[in-house]
């Protein structure tokens, strides 16, 4: 199976994960992606505890990607750029309502807790991801049934330049038939 198919399919956490936040606390997160041969579908669960029972916010992102080159610092990882194409956003406590009314565009209404609002036109943006001008730079690795993207940067912030590409992978997705929630 070639690097371009091996990432097709649905994948999710293996179970629970704790990243930093630009905050000095942690994001309790769980992932599902969706990756057809031209766009990754990627949708994150954000929790406000560590039981992961309060959801914070869902953001789901959909653009192409693309292979570049093996990467230098992980073995058997390629270096993947992701573009979106379409950004979600669902608050889901207070909190987020708050900060994303705070963060004011004349293309969204405001902000209200599990009401979901979306973008797709070049230059709109949510949360500072801008289509058209926002990337990530990633890594990809795939392992049987188990998919590692890049580590994170430690500091919370997003992997949006080439110099911030993870040098590491973060914990993997399981490929799965079904997603185990209703998304």
């Amino acid at each position: 199976m070639s690097k371009e198919t091996s990432i097709i399919g649905k994948w999710e956490s293996v179970g629970n994960e704790v990243r930093p936040n630009p905050w000095g606390g942690n994001y309790f997160l769980h992932r599902y992606f969706h990756n057809t041969e031209t766009e990754a579908h990627g949708t994150l669960v954000f929790y406000t505890d560590d039981a992961y029972t309060d959801k914070n916010i869902t953001v789901e992102v959909i653009g192409p990607y693309q292979f570049l080159q093996p990467s230098a610092s992980v073995e058997g990882a390629t270096e993947t750029d992701f573009e979106f194409s379409k950004i979600a956003v669902t608050p889901h406590s207070q909190t987020m309502v708050e900060m994303l009314n705070g963060m004011p565009a004349d293309y969204l209404k405001t902000w209200e807790a599990n009401v979901r609002q979306e973008v797709s036109k070049a230059g709109q943006g949510i949360m500072g991801m801008v289509i058209g001008e926002y990337k990530e730079y990633d890594l990809t690795k795939v392992d049987g049934d188990l998919l590692y993207y890049g580590e994170r940067p430690t500091d919370g912030s997003a992997p949006d330049t080439a110099a911030k590409r993870a040098t590491s992978l973060q914990v993997p997705l399981k490929k799965v038939s079904d997603f185990s929630v209703k998304l």
